[in-house]
């Protein structure tokens, strides 16, 4: 549906700064509200005598015409941004565009954008949650999408963008996107903190500990109800907690280089570590027995039942705010990561969640382009982040003692699209973060995670065959890892899956990516 308004390698390609400059100056456009430096300047040699008119009077060099824009991006609200609305003006203003955004519901949109590729009837930009989907790729390689990172050192916000998601989200070693920001390793562990306290009990800071923990959770009546109902670790059928368990055993974000070539996660001995570790606590019933059938394994935690959670971190104050309404003293605290034999790890993603490809179909000038790059650098300004995060104070919002209360108001509420003008975000660097302790303890330890993060070296790369059949081979290992667990399969029964997936395509994916790896690092 539309809302529209009525009426590294990368970074060695240079370009003349006065040129850039230039560009920049015809392309500020109008000043929006809110402190935009983009004012319009007088013309130094607009006549003969200075710059005056006849009348003695200045003159100021023309304004650029609003460049008309659109924007195809994901919804995940019933209502979309009201293109009429206070924010949406104050984006045209800033970017000096005429903006058009279509909104697309979250579940359809995947289809959405496979059927808009294949048309090649696109908007000027256009959202790609994977870029290393099969024909998003070939659309790349055929010459669709602009190549940009050449671009982003002449913006003063898209220059500030890291190497490390950039390299996350290239293709082919070059970049064809703006990435939206998200903070590099975001998993950890959310424990009931009231049960902590009743069995006075500390956070565990490794993994041993973090077992009797479990087990106390368990087997004391941490909520002193007298009956034994409680679950020590929420999990599910699609593992939350996996890779950031994988990780404090000393396992890889996914895959790892060894000796000299790729080698998946579940080839390393931490893998059959974990997966041990998993199982004793299966057969001592401190993880909930029915897992692989439990589609959101979270809400036994956030119904009181379960004592601790692995995941995004980011969940923890809706756990507890749910956790309240069962048990009103219930709280929860959180542990960024746990020690274990190769000392601190977390693991890694990509920085990133998503990212704008700019389509030559559509935008088939340079001068266009960057026109483009100037919508997504001036919505990357300090305000305008926090505008598209936050919404505008007095609006979206209110501060009551310094703590944010979201309106009411559903106009207000639609005015920015019942917070899906977050989509639109690029840079998230200048927000102001507003909540209680918890939202402000998660920003903590998503900074602890980022300095001992472990990183996929293989993530910039594309094997053929795993974007042809990964979700097939992913099942084999998937389906053995739950067997090895609940006891259905033994060591020599895992090892028979890992040949069958070897056998099936695995071996040939490690082939791809290894040839893939040495071709940027000989």
């Amino acid at each position: 549906m539309k809302a529209k308004k009525n009426g590294q390698a990368w970074r060695k390609l240079t370009a003349s700064a006065g040129t850039a400059a230039l560009i920049m100056g015809l392309l500020a456009g109008c000043s929006g509200n809110g402190g935009s430096n983009d004012g319009g300047n007088a013309d130094p040699e607009a006549s003969a005598n200075g710059g005056a008119s006849p009348a003695g009077q200045q003159t100021e060099a023309p304004k650029q015409e609003p460049y008309k824009m659109s924007i195809m991006l994901t919804s995940y609200n019933p209502e979309f941004m009201d293109p009429e609305g206070e924010i949406y003006k104050r984006l045209e203003e800033r970017t000096n565009t005429d903006l058009t955004l279509t909104w697309v519901p979250s579940t359809t949109y995947s289809d959405k954008l496979s059927a808009t590729v294949a048309s090649g009837e696109l908007p000027s930009a256009i959202l790609v949650l994977d870029q290393k989907l099969p024909y998003i790729v070939n659309s790349v390689r055929s010459g669709m999408f602009w190549e940009i990172g050449p671009y982003l050192k002449d913006y003063p916000n898209l220059g500030r963008m890291s190497d490390i998601a950039l390299n996350a989200i290239s293709i082919d070693g070059k970049v064809y996107g703006l990435y939206r920001e998200r903070d590099l390793a975001r998993d950890g562990l959310m424990l009931r903190k009231d049960w902590l306290d009743n069995l006075g009990l500390k956070e565990p800071a490794t993994i041993d500990e973090y077992y009797e923990v479990l087990k106390a959770f368990v087997q004391n009546d941490p909520d002193q109800n007298g009956k034994a109902d409680t679950t020590g670790l929420a999990e599910q059928q699609v593992a939350a907690g996996w890779r950031a368990m994988l990780a404090w055993h000393g396992g890889p974000a996914d895959w790892e280089l060894k000796d000299g070539k790729a080698s998946p996660a579940h080839l390393s001995p931490a893998y059959m570590d974990t997966m041990k570790f998993y199982k004793k606590l299966y057969d001592e019933k401190l993880i909930n027995l029915d897992f692989a059938v439990v589609k959101d394994g979270k809400q036994l935690i956030n119904g009181a039942t379960a004592g601790s959670w692995i995941a995004n971190l980011n969940d923890a104050q809706g756990i507890e705010e749910s956790v309240k309404k069962v048990v009103p003293t219930g709280a929860i605290t959180m542990v960024n990561a746990l020690e274990g034999p190769a000392d601190l790890r977390s693991p890694g993603g990509s920085g990133s969640y998503g990212l704008f490809m700019i389509p030559k179909t559509s935008v088939k000038t340079e001068e266009e382009l960057k026109a483009v790059l100037n919508f997504f650098d001036k919505v990357s300004d300090e305000d305008m982040q926090n505008m598209l995060i936050n919404g505008l104070e007095g609006r979206q919002f209110t501060l009551e003692n310094g703590q944010y209360v979201k309106t009411t108001d559903s106009k207000m509420l639609v005015e920015y699209g019942m917070g899906d003008s977050t989509q639109l975000a690029v840079l998230r660097d200048k927000i102001t973060t507003y909540g209680g302790p918890l939202v402000h303890m998660r920003n903590e330890m998503w900074q602890k995670n980022a300095e001992i993060a472990v990183s996929n070296p293989f993530q910039p790369f594309i094997s053929d065959t795993y974007s042809e059949r990964g979700s097939e081979l992913n099942k084999i290992i998937e389906d053995a890892r739950i067997k090895f667990i609940m006891g259905l399969i033994d060591e020599a029964g895992w090892n028979d899956a890992v040949a069958k997936w070897r056998k099936d395509g695995g071996d040939k994916i490690i082939e791809e990516y290894t040839q893939a790896y040495k071709a940027v690092n000989p």
